[in-house]
């Protein structure tokens, strides 16, 4: 036996050497199952595209995910006169996109009723204050009814549909609203001006003053 092969077979009857080759072969083993395994989990190279939705009422895009084994999922909803209640407004990921079998495709529908939406007090606050606050608000259909006060323009109440709204109240988003705002104008409640009193026992065009010098002396 010549000395290499004494050399190598020394070498492999090495305790350190072998335990190092064993846990060499034993990682290797392990990464190949690995990624086997990731590669079935993941199912590599399987992937669905993505339809388009946009358009669709709920339950039709849900037969037609289902078909391709994906799944529905709302995640918001959005109100528009305009727009047919339940219809498909957005979708993530978008038509035509791929993506794994089982997948949640998330969507955004236009909803069937208004949001609602409350209404802060508004009492003492300018005509203009309050048009801006419920602008924001996105009630952008405002009407005003004033009433007579002795300031002008200051907000008495706010009205939907007639019925006077309680601080925060809630009503369906971008409804119609009545402002009630002071005329600054005050009622005379005789609805008299510069009346002129006839004192008794003198002729009527000698006697027509205004009501307040009318004095009667026999008082005194």
């Amino acid at each position: 036996m010549t000395n290499k092969t004494k050399t190598g077979k020394a070498i492999f009857e090495n305790k350190i050497v072998k335990n190092l080759l064993i846990i060499i072969c034993c990682g290797l083993l392990l990464i190949l199952l690995a990624l086997l395994l990731l590669g079935v989990y993941t199912r590599h190279g399987q992937n669905v595209v993505v339809p388009v939705l946009e358009g669709l009422q709920l339950n039709e895009a849900s037969t037609i995910l289902h078909a391709r084994g994906l799944k529905a999922e709302v995640v918001d909803s959005i109100y528009r006169r305009d727009a047919v209640p339940g219809a498909i407004l957005d979708q993530t990921p978008k038509a035509g996109n791929k993506v794994k079998e089982g997948r949640s495709i998330y969507i955004t529908i236009y909803s069937q009723t208004p949001q609602q939406v409350s209404v802060p007090g508004l009492v003492d606050y300018s005509t203009r204050q309050a048009s801006a606050l419920l602008n924001s608000l996105g009630f952008t259909q405002l009407s005003t009814e004033e009433i007579p006060a002795e300031y002008a323009g200051l907000v008495v109440a706010v009205k939907y549909r007639g019925k006077t709204l309680l601080p925060d109240e809630k009503v369906p988003a971008g409804s119609p609203l009545t402002l009630v705002v002071t005329s600054g104008v005050l009622a005379d409640s005789l609805n008299v001006n510069d009346e002129y009193i006839v004192a008794p026992g003198t002729p009527a065009a000698n006697t027509l003053i205004p009501q307040e010098k009318a004095i009667d002396d026999s008082f005194f």
